[in-house]
Formats: C-alpha cells, sequence, structure tokens
C-alpha cells in the first residue's frame, strides 16, 4: 500500500524562485512543460487536471495562486500497491520534468507519495508514452535437493517470496545486479549467478526456493539469461510490461547447480538404471530409533511396496477423509523417505528427520526418543498406511456371520463363512496394505460342558508365533507359618520357589500353596512388602486378581510374603503385628518397623477383651524373628513363679483398693474357675515383671479414630501400585474381609499405648512393679517433707516408662533424679544381660485414657472418701481392647533390641532357609538346555494350532449354556498374504520386553512350505522366499535392532545397522538367535506378489514412470541446450575481451613508440622550457616519457578487469537507478502480497 504523506509548501522560498513574480513563475513552468524527453528518462507523473487548474485560475500573487489551487495529489493515479491504473480507470496524468515537478512542490506541496515512470520514445514515429507499469519480477532461488535446513547466504530469502519492478529500457546486467541486491544482505556481493526465465503459467505455484530436480522437471520453458545480453536492454528481448518469473541459480562453489545436476543425472536417466540401482543406503539413528531404522530397511526392501511409492502410485490412492487415518500424512513421509534411499547412489546414508517426526505427531507410542518394540512399530505402520490408502471412503456396516450347529463340520460350510468374511472385510478395508500383506485366521472355540462350536474368522497383517519353550513363571516366596503347634517340621521363616504357567493366576497360585505346603487354603494369605511395611493385600481384590495373569500381578522384583495362619473364621479375628524400635540417634524422635510384619489370631468372644491374653500371645509370636531363646530368657527372668498364675493377695500394695471395690467383682476376680472371663486375666499379670517389660504395646486403627497420624510418600497410604487402582470395584466392604491391614503409615512414636483401654485397677495390676515403685517413693517423700500433697503435684513428672505416653511426648514428663530410689528404668532393661531380676525398678504405670498417669492417683497409700464411686468404676462394661481393623504394635526397647535383634545372625528374616522343591529344579534345568537349543521354524507353525483351555480370567460365553465357561480354543491358519510376516513372539509381554527367549529357530532362506499349515485351498503352491529380517540384541528392556534384506534392485543380501551397510555373502547369517521378524514372499507365476489388481496397477505405474522418465530427459536436454548456449555465448564475450584487449596493447604499444620518437626530436628545440628542464634534471623520467606511463598502465588493468569478470560471468557493477528524487512508489509492487495482475506474454528466446 503506498505511503501516506503530505508535503507542505516549503518555507522559504528557493532562492532561484524567490525573486521570480508570479508572472516569472509561469514564464518558467511554460518553458519547462515544453520540454521533451529522450528515451529513458524517468519523468514525474501529475494529474493533468492539476495542470489545467493550473493554467486557468487568476491570481495576483503567488500565494493567492497556492491557496486557490491547492496541494498536488497523485493518489488517484495509482492503487494500493502503487501500480499505476489503466487509463480507463484513473484521471488524465500528465507526464512532466524533474525539474518542473521539484519547482510546483517546492510551492504547492504534494498529498501523497510522488509517482515517477520512464518515458518510452518510439525510435521510427517519435511517439512519447508513459510507461505506466513496469514489468515486474518475481523471483524464485534455485537450491539443492534437500530444502529442509539450508544454511548458506540465501537462507534469509528462501522461505519469503520476492519482487521487484524494474523499467523496460534497464540492460539485462541491471537486472541482475538488482536481483543480486535482492538475494544478499550485502549489496556489494559480486558472487556470480545466472537468471532463468521460466514461463508464467507453470511458475504461478512455484515455491520461493526450487530444489534442482522439481526445477528441471518442471514444466513450461526455460531460457537463461546469456552473457551476450549483459549489455541490452529489456525492452529488446520483448520485456515491456507484464509479470515475469525468474529463477536464481547461485554457484555452489565452483559450478552452478543445474551443471552439477546435468553431471550426476544424465546418463541415468534410464529406466533399467534407475531400478537396477540403489537399495544400499543407510538410516541414521535419530537417538533409539534403530527398531524404526531395521523395520523400514526391511519394509522399503519389498519390491511390490517399494514399487507403488516409488512409482509414486500412491497419489492416486490418497484417502485425506477417512477419520481412522492420518489425512495421508504417513504415506507422503513414507513415500518421500523411499525416494531419498532409491533416488541416488550418491548417499550413504539419510536421515529420517521428517519422516520420524511426521510418525511423533500421529502416535504418542513412537513420539519421543524411548527405545520402542520393532514389531510393535511395523504393526502400527502398516496400519498407518492402510487406512491413509484406503480406496473405501464409505464404510458399509456389515453383520457378522455366524456358522450354524449343523455345519460345524461341514468343509464347504465353513469355506462359505470364510468368503463372506474376506468380503465383508474388504468391502470396508482395501489398500495395497491388504492385497500384500493380510491373510485370516480360523478361531473355533468349543464349550466343555454342551460341546458348542463357534468358528470366527479374523484377519492379521503378521502372523505371531510363540516358541515351543517351557512357558513358566517362577517366583521365590517367604513363607512365614504362624501355626502354634510347628508340627510341618518348617522352620517359622523359610523360602519356597514356586512354578506356574505364565498364565495361571492368583487363585492358581494359592493352589500351588496349599498343596505343596499341606494347609487349607483359608489359612495362606499373601501381602507384598516393602521397607518392612505392607504395601498390597492380595485378599483385598482377590476376585479381581484372577483376572490377570500372575505375571502380571507380581513383578520379579517384588517381595512376596505367604503367611500361614491357622484359624476359626466365624469366631476368631486375625491382627497384624509391627515390630518397632526408636533410631539410635534420638534427635530424631522416629521409629520405624524392623523384621517382618506378623500376625496373632484371638478369639473376639474372649481374647479381645483380655490384655494379658493379648501381651502373651504377642510373646509367642514375637520370637519367631529372632533366632535366639527369647522365650526362655523370658521364663527365667520370672523364676519359680513360670507357669504359675497370681490372685489379689500377690499384689498386697493393691490389697485397699481391691477391699473397697465390690464384694462380687472381687470375688470373681480370685476365684480361678473365672480364669477365662475378663475379670480374672490380671491372674496372668507379674506382681515383679511389668506387662510393659521389653516391649510396650501400641495400637493403631484407620476407622477414623483420632489415633491415625500418617507422613510419608502417598504410596504408602494407598497401599496399591497404580495400575492396581482400578481393581478397586469390588469387596470394599472391610467388615467381610478376613485380615485387614493398614493403608496408611503412621507415626509409630505417636500412637497410643493400648493398655491405656485398661480400667485403673487393672492398668495397675498389669503394671505392678512401675505402681510399687511409685507408692514406696511417694512414702519416702511424705517421710521427709510431711506433705502429701507436694507428691501429689510433682507426680505428673515421675514417670519412668520405658514407652512414651502421651504427656511424655508432649515434653511433660522427665525421669526422677532420685537415683537412690531405684527408679531408673535402664537397671531393668539389664535384667537378661546380668540374669538377675532387680524388682526395685519396674517403669511406671501408662496413664488412664483421660490423659492422667495412673502414678498421679496412687502416689500414697489408698484412702479412698468414696468407695461406692470406686466400686461403681471397677463395675463399668468390659472394654473391647482391639477389633479387625486394629493394628498392634510392638515398640521395642533399644536395650533389649540389640540382644536380640541387631546382629545380622540374629535376625531370623535373614539367611532364609530355602524348602527343597525337586520338581521345580529339574523343570529349570530343562528349561536351560531348551533356551540353548535350536529349534526349526515348522515346530513353530506345529505348536501355534496347538488346543489350549481358556483360564478364569478368560471365560467365553457360551449362548447354548448361557454361561461363562473355560472353552478349548484352537487357532488356525486360514489363508497367508503373498508377503508373509511372521513375528517371532520372543517377549511374553513386547511392551515390558520381559523374559526374552534367545534360542535359534532355525528358518529357510528359500522354499518355505506352508502348505500344511494353511487350511484354505490354494490355486498355487504355498511356498515362500525370505527377502528381509529385523534382528534384536540384548536383553531385558532394550537392546538393539539391526537388519538384514535381500535387495532385489541387484539380488544381493546385505546387513544394514543403522547407517552402516555392508554386503553379505552368505544370508543363512541372518538364522541366529537375534531373529525376530521374519518377511516371506510368496513365489508367484507372475511378475509381482499381490494378485493380478497389484499387478496391473504396478505396470500402470511403470509405463507412466517410464513416460515421465521420458519427459524429464526431454526437459533435461532442453535446459542441458540452454546451457550450451550459455557457455557458447561466454566463450564468445571472452574472446572478443581478447581480441579488444589485443587490439589495445598493440594500439598502445605503437602510440608509445611514436610518442618516444618525437620526444626524441623535440628535445634540443625545448630545452629551454622548465619542463624540459625538470627532465633533464631526472633522466630516468625522460626514458619513460609521461603519455606511456599514464595510458599504458590504464589500458593493461582495464583489459584485466573486464577478463577476471568476464570470467565470472559478470560485468562491473552497476548501481541500479530505478527512481529518481521524487520517484513513483510503484517500487512496492515488489510487496509479496502484490498481486498486480499485467498481461502476460512470452519471453522470447535468445538470439
Amino acid at each position: 500500500m503506498s505511503e501516506e504523506f503530505e508535503t507542505p509548501p516549503s518555507e522559504p522560498m528557493p532562492e532561484e524562485d524567490a525573486a521570480f513574480t508570479l508572472a516569472d513563475l509561469r514564464s518558467k513552468w511554460d518553458q519547462l512543460i515544453s520540454a521533451t524527453p529522450k528515451h529513458g528518462d524517468v519523468w514525474n507523473i501529475i494529474p493533468r487536471q492539476f495542470w489545467e487548474k493550473l493554467c486557468s485560475t487568476e491570481a495576483s500573487s503567488v500565494q493567492e495562486l497556492v491557496q486557490q489551487v491547492g496541494k498536488i495529489d497523485c493518489r488517484p493515479l495509482v492503487d494500493d500497491h502503487g501500480a499505476m491504473l489503466p487509463e480507463d480507470q484513473s484521471p488524465p496524468a500528465l507526464a512532466i520534468s524533474p525539474e518542473l515537478f521539484h519547482s510546483l512542490i517546492q510551492h504547492f506541496g504534494i498529498t501523497g507519495g510522488p509517482v515517477a515512470r520512464t518515458m518510452l520514445v518510439d525510435e521510427a514515429s517519435g511517439a512519447v508514452s508513459i510507461e505506466r507499469n513496469p514489468p515486474l519480477f518475481i523471483l524464485h532461488v534455485l537450491s539443492k535437493e534437500s530444502t529442509g535446513v539450508t544454511r548458506n547466504r540465501y537462507s534469509s530469502v528462501l522461505h519469503s517470496r520476492m519482487a521487484f519492478s524494474l523499467s523496460s529500457t534497464s540492460t539485462f546486467q541491471q537486472l541482475e545486479d538488482a536481483v543480486r541486491s535482492q538475494i544478499h544482505k550485502n549489496p556489494r556481493a559480486t558472487a556470480p549467478i545466472r537468471l532463468w526465465f521460466v514461463d508464467a503459467n507453470a511458475a504461478r505455484d512455484m515455491p520461493s526456493s526450487v530444489p534442482v530436480s522439481s526445477f528441471i522437471d518442471s514444466p513450461g520453458r526455460k531460457s537463461l539469461v546469456t552473457p551476450n545480453l549483459l549489455d541490452r536492454t529489456l525492452h529488446s528481448q520483448g520485456i515491456d510490461s507484464s509479470k515475469l518469473h525468474i529463477v536464481v541459480e547461485p554457484a555452489d562453489r565452483k559450478a552452478f547447480l543445474v551443471d552439477v545436476y546435468l553431471e550426476s543425472h544424465m546418463e541415468v536417466l534410464d529406466y533399467n538404471t534407475i531400478t537396477s540401482s540403489g537399495g544400499r543406503c543407510g538410516l541414521s539413528n535419530l537417538g533409539n530409533t534403530c527398531y524404526m531404522n531395521s523395520a523400514l530397511q526391511c519394509l522399503t526392501h519389498i519390491p511390490e511396496l517399494n514399487y507403488y511409492f516409488f512409482f509414486d502410485l500412491y497419489q492416486k490412492e490418497l484417502n485425506t477423509s477417512n477419520p481412522l487415518g492420518y489425512k495421508g500424512d504417513v504415506a507422503v513421509a513414507f513415500s518421500s523417505l523411499l525416494h531419498k534411499l532409491y533416488g541416488s547412489a550418491s548417499h550413504s546414508a539419510v536421515t529420517p528427520r521428517e519422516f520420524k517426526y511426521t510418525v511423533g505427531r500421529h502416535s504418542s507410542i513412537f513420539h519421543g526418543f524411548q527405545q520402542q518394540d520393532s514389531q510393535e512399530f511395523v504393526s502400527w505402520l502398516l496400519d498407518a498406511l492402510h487406512e491413509d490408502l484406503n480406496r473405501i471412503h464409505q464404510k458399509p456396516y456389515c453383520e457378522k456371520p455366524e456358522l450354524k450347529d449343523e455345519d460345524v463340520n461341514n468343509p464347504e460350510a465353513i469355506k462359505q463363512l470364510a468368503i463372506t468374511c474376506w468380503d465383508q472385510y474388504k468391502k470396508r478395508n482395501d489398500s495395497v496394505i491388504v492385497d500384500l500383506f493380510t491373510g485370516m485366521y480360523q478361531s473355533t472355540l468349543v464349550c466343555p460342558s454342551c460341546n458348542k462350536e463357534s468358528m470366527t474368522f479374523d484377519p492379521f497383517n503378521d502372523l505371531t508365533l510363540p516358541l515351543p519353550v517351557n512357558k513358566k513363571w517362577f517366583h521365590e516366596l517367604i513363607i512365614v507359618d504362624l501355626s502354634p503347634d510347628r508340627s510341618s517340621g518348617r522352620k517359622p521363616i523359610s523360602k519356597l520357589e514356586v512354578e506356574l504357567n505364565k498364565s495361571s493366576n492368583f487363585e492358581d497360585l494359592i493352589g500351588y500353596l496349599s498343596s505343596f505346603l499341606n494347609v487349607p487354603s483359608k489359612d495362606l494369605f499373601l501381602f507384598e512388602l516393602f521397607s518392612n511395611y505392607f504395601y498390597r493385600d492380595f485378599q483385598e481384590n482377590s476376585a479381581a486378581s484372577k483376572f490377570y495373569p500372575i505375571n502380571e500381578l507380581i513383578s520379579d522384583n517384588d517381595i512376596i510374603v505367604a503367611y500361614i495362619i491357622p484359624h476359626d473364621p466365624d469366631n476368631d479375628v486375625i491382627l497384624p503385628v509391627l515390630n518397632t524400635v526408636q533410631d539410635e540417634d534420638a534427635s530424631y524422635d522416629v521409629a520405624e518397623p524392623f523384621g517382618i510384619p506378623l500376625f496373632v489370631t484371638l478369639n473376639k468372644n474372649r481374647d479381645v477383651y483380655s490384655f494379658g491374653t493379648i501381651r502373651r500371645k504377642l510373646e509367642q509370636t514375637v520370637k519367631i524373628l529372632s533366632n535366639a531363646d527369647i522365650e526362655a530368657k523370658y521364663m527365667e527372668l520370672k523364676g519359680s513363679s513360670t507357669g504359675s498364675r497370681f490372685t489379689a493377695e500377690s499384689f498386697p500394695l493393691l490389697r485397699d483398693e481391691k477391699l473397697a471395690v465390690d464384694a462380687d467383682m472381687v470375688e470373681a476376680e480370685t476365684e480361678p474357675e473365672n480364669d477365662d472371663g475378663y475379670d480374672s486375666d490380671i491372674s496372668m499379670s507379674h506382681p515383679e515383671v511389668g506387662a510393659d517389660y521389653g516391649f510396650t504395646i501400641k495400637y493403631y486403627e484407620e476407622d477414623g479414630s483420632r489415633h491415625v497420624p500418617t507422613r510419608g510418600p502417598r504410596r504408602y497410604q494407598q497401599g496399591l501400585r497404580p495400575r492396581y487402582q482400578s481393581m478397586l470395584l469390588e469387596e470394599n466392604d472391610t467388615s467381610k474381609r478376613p485380615i485387614y491391614v493398614p493403608q496408611g503409615r503412621p507415626s509409630f512414636l505417636k500412637l497410643p499405648l493400648l493398655a491405656t483401654k485398661l480400667p485403673e485397677l487393672k492398668r495397675k495390676y498389669y503394671h505392678y512393679p512401675a505402681y510399687a515403685a511409685e507408692v514406696q517413693k511417694s512414702d519416702v517423700i511424705e517421710a521427709a517433707d510431711g506433705e502429701i500433697e507436694l507428691v501429689a503435684q510433682d507426680s505428673d513428672r515421675r514417670s519412668l516408662t520405658p514407652i512414651r505416653t502421651d504427656s511424655e511426648q508432649k515434653g511433660e514428663v522427665k525421669e526422677s533424679d532420685d537415683d537412690e530410689s531405684g527408679s531408673n528404668y535402664c537397671e531393668l532393661q539389664s535384667l537378661l544381660a546380668s540374669d538377675t531380676i532387680e524388682r526395685h525398678a519396674p517403669p511406671a504405670v501408662p496413664p488412664s485414657e483421660t490423659g492422667h498417669e495412673a502414678g498421679s492417683e496412687i502416689s500414697s497409700p489408698p484412702a479412698y472418701e468414696n468407695p461406692e464411686a470406686e466400686s461403681m468404676k471397677i463395675k463399668e462394661p468390659k472394654p473391647v481392647l482391639v477389633d479387625s481393623k486394629t493394628t498392634l504394635v510392638c515398640e521395642w526397647d533399644s536395650s533389649i533390641f540389640k540382644q536380640f535383634f541387631k546382629d545380622r545372625e540374629q535376625q531370623a528374616w535373614e539367611d532364609i532357609t530355602s524348602i527343597p522343591n525337586p520338581v521345580l529344579e529339574n523343570n529349570k534345568r530343562k528349561l536351560a538346555l531348551q533356551q540353548k537349543s535350536t529349534v526349526s521354524l515348522y515346530d513353530c507353525l506345529s505348536n501355534f494350532s496347538t488346543p489350549e483351555v481358556l483360564g478364569e480370567q478368560d471365560l467365553w460365553y457360551c449362548p447354548r449354556c448361557k454361561d461363562h465357561k473355560r472353552a478349548t480354543k484352537t487357532i488356525q491358519i486360514w489363508s497367508t498374504g503373498d508377503i508373509l510376516t511372521i513375528h517371532l513372539k520372543r517377549f511374553s509381554s513386547a511392551r515390558a520386553f520381559s523374559d526374552k527367549i534367545n534360542m535359534v529357530v532355525d528358518f529357510p532362506i528359500e522354499g518355505l512350505d506352508m502348505s500344511n499349515y494353511v487350511q484354505a485351498e490354494s490355486e498355487e503352491p504355498l511356498i515362500y522366499d525370505l527377502v528381509a529380517v529385523d534382528n534384536h540384541y540384548g536383553g531385558l528392556g532394550g537392546g538393539h535392532y539391526t537388519a538384514y534384506a535381500k535387495n532385489f534392485r541387484d539380488q544381493k543380501w546385505y546387513y544394514f545397522n543403522d547407517s552402516g551397510v555392508n554386503e553379505v555373502n552368505d544370508p543363512r547369517e541372518a538364522v541366529k538367535g537375534a531373529a525376530y521378524l521374519l518377511f516371506y514372499k510368496k513365489r508367484k507365476s507372475s511378475a509381482f506378489a499381490g494378485g493380478r489388481s497389484v499387478e496391473h496397477l504396478l505396470n500402470e505405474g511403470r509405463q507412466s514412470f517410464e513416460s515421465k522418465l521420458e519427459h524429464l530427459r526431454r526437459q533435461v536436454l532442453a535446459v542441458r541446450q540452454q546451457v550450451q548456449l550459455y557457455d557458447q555465448a561466454r566463450d564468445e564475450v571472452l574472446q572478443q575481451a581478447e581480441a579488444k584487449a589485443e587490439a589495445d596493447r598493440q594500439r598502445a604499444a605503437t602510440a608509445a613508440q611514436q610518442n618516444c620518437n618525437e620526444s626524441q626530436d623535440a628535445a634540443p628545440l625545448s630545452s629551454s622550457s622548465s619542463e624540459d628542464d625538470l627532465y633533464e634534471d631526472n633522466p630516468t623520467i625522460v626514458k619513460k616519457e609521461r603519455p606511456t606511463s599514464i595510458e599504458q598502465p590504464n589500458a593493461d588493468y582495464e583489459i584485466s578487469r573486464k577478463q577476471r569478470l568476464l570470467s565470472k560471468g559478470v560485468d562491473s557493477p552497476r548501481s541500479v537507478h530505478i527512481n529518481h528524487d521524487y520517484s513513483s512508489s510503484v517500487s512496492n509492487v515488489a510487496s509479496p502480497t502484490g498481486d498486480v495482475e499485467s498481461p502476460t506474454k512470452d519471453f522470447p528466446g535468445a538470439p
């Protein structure tokens, strides 16, 4: 768009016009308007109306005239792009000389931009005309074949549309200089270029950057500007007013790009030459892309697929509207890559960056640079190519046919069903991929109850063959036997390696353990542990777990513990038990679990009320964690009282409190026949050993109580891996579960004591040593001070319990400083070390549930003011100490822990003894031998059709039985494609690369006979020959891919390792344990595989390719002819320059000789002149003679300069003067958006 600006009259008046009156100015303007332009002069254009108004307006002064006439407005003469409008669409224009225009704008000013045009004078008639719209030149820069990343001096303009206008009176040299100034950042650059005029219609859609091959193959005439035209005008060659396209050809190093292309392609533009070369180019690894490179080498070496894309047949079958496809992007990218691999033999490797980007854009799996599975990539790529090339644009709905019951043994009915299934598939899927690769499976299901048979036919592109190996799953489990009798002879903690089929599920594992260990299934419970804590509860979702194969449910590195817990499901409750110890560095204030979590079984009608029973069962359970005899040490500690029960009389300090309670309750507590009742469990207390000796009992509940502070990562709190969250659909009613394990991970030091749930009197019995110590200490203080109240006030800080209470955790409780009182708990903790009972140092009594310490109320001998109230307290309902959601935590004293658990040889959970399993060991030896052996591909094919019974996770719904059944499934190969892709299933899970099988499969290079393995009848023998092999080296989770492929163009085998390519003498080298994908081609009586449709398609493609090749040959010859004309003209110019230079040298020599002679003759006559005197004083200068010293060097320099410039194809640089000082804005036509259409004329050929 033209620039809008206004120029006011100049102030002050120009000096030459300041003294002029209005009459003088009019006289001057009349003289200037009568001037006649010369051909090529640049004059300014103004509206004729302005000049007429100027001439007709009467005024007395210049100022009055300016006010009446106004400013010059040239805007109506041009369009938004600065091009002059046609004469019938614009007001009449007047061309004036620059001198007149300069004078007018100095007085009147101007609105808008000035308009300047070149004046044309006809030589014959002398008629003058305005070059209203000079030729518009649109530039395209020639580039090498790959324009993806261009790093040269033209890179800044390759992707922008360049255009400019230039007068037809300019010379071709000026045009070349103008082009050079457009494409070079440095306007003074003199790099050699050549200009090609191309047909405007053919170049309408030509990009700004044109590869050499596209330029030569483009239609239309191409004319090269030869050196002998550089001094001629554009008008002389018929370039007047039009839009012209120029392809700028820069020089690549020392040669022009077209010359390089012609030199390398002239002799290969032959169909036989092209189709017999190529196929030996590697693919660069972009970073873990070897899986893609090996697959691409295999696919591109399939002749029919190669020709289909090499002949560009895909362009006619692109389906850009398929919602299942990728708008043709994948097919186009594959074709582009194939052309690079087979288009030129000059490259040793190609970088598939654009192809990888396209694939990653449409598939998240292959988006990044992680190692992927090559078979998955082949499967995805074939499916993507099929959908991009699907000939079916509107897919019809098809009802899946079924086989009638009476036809299950009718071969003709089965054959007809297969034909119907194939026809229905072809109605929705029809592409070159289907023609070449697709075969069909025949799948048969038989109900075990009613023998109902269901038969289906399904397509496949690659045949997956499981290797005939022992498909077993092995895992080592920790067995924790919590049976009280130990009759099995097993150690409490042992290891057992189990063996199951990989298709087995969780129920199969339970069944295996039950049979091997000879225990009921109901007594087996499995958990995964992590950091000595529960990580996953397999019982929680047992119904969902049965639908997952055992190898998916349990990974190789999972720590799985199987607990044997005998119990009565109706009357018992099973509680998890954790053992913790405080960190040795007390400043951390943290306790962590150790060992293996355990379980205790309690009678829910009796034991859950008894603190003593719970303590006794915990002692029996936790002893299995240590190889030391904890139980013997504990019994030795109790001494002669072992095995006896105590009555209230054994606790004399509590005798008065006992008398204060209800007599019936006290009697019930002391009578031995009621020992099993709640009130009798004090008989399990010990007057000399407290119930918190060695470890204290804490509890943790996840039912929303206040005692659930948790910490740690989220995975500890959830307890399940993310992939198992989807199983949480059922069994959420925890009340029905036999075991409830915590999903949260609590802060163990902050857990409450289980003893806080006991009535106060019961707590005193179970912690009698602590109570006695408090009473004794209070007596000492009372005797010394006489103030019992002071003892009561200070009782809160005299607790010596090793298990922290709530008040301790708040920092309110401190140990007593009275060492002489014998209240140092550390002395008691050394009992086992000294084998001596120091009964004067028991721990303090745990606090009540209200948070007050028991010792605060028994600091003096009891003297209750209200015995009835205290009696009512002991008659409170029996408290339930634990329930099904309670987790018991045994917090061990650090000194006791060191004696029994700290050293590795004492830890029973380390260095566990394995339970012998002879059958498993024998099977593992057989499997190891089998994996090292060699099997035949025919063995794999035979094993493929072996019937198998569906697992519990794959039940089939029988329409006759109306129920899900474990049917027998048989898969057979009904038909195969002409290209047979065989996937050797070396990984049990391809995504995880788990359990790779490295056995060698012996497969034939030629003559694979599929006749015995295909059910459908075939008109031709099913004989296949190998064409490619995709290899995988390495182990689990990664490795490296390579490929072997037969190059159908030279009939040789090659080994492709990314960018490296090596010829292979013997294709049997491919038969090794790394072979992963095998690509076979069926022997056909016709030239191509894929049937008649593919053969017809490829023949048409070959004919079209030959026609295009012939057209390209003609185009190359035409371009070559232009180049030859250019070279011929360049040689002629050089010869003319040399001849002219020789003539100049001769004339200069003759003139120099004449001057020398004249100087010698005139020397005596001019001796008196000052000049002669000067030369006489300097004899050297006299000999040189001034004319010779000036003219000769200038002539030689000029000649050498011209020769040097002509040898580069350029003349001396000249400035391009398109516009004058007030030139038109026509240069804005060069805007990339400028689409000013002018009559297009063909550029005439070179003279």
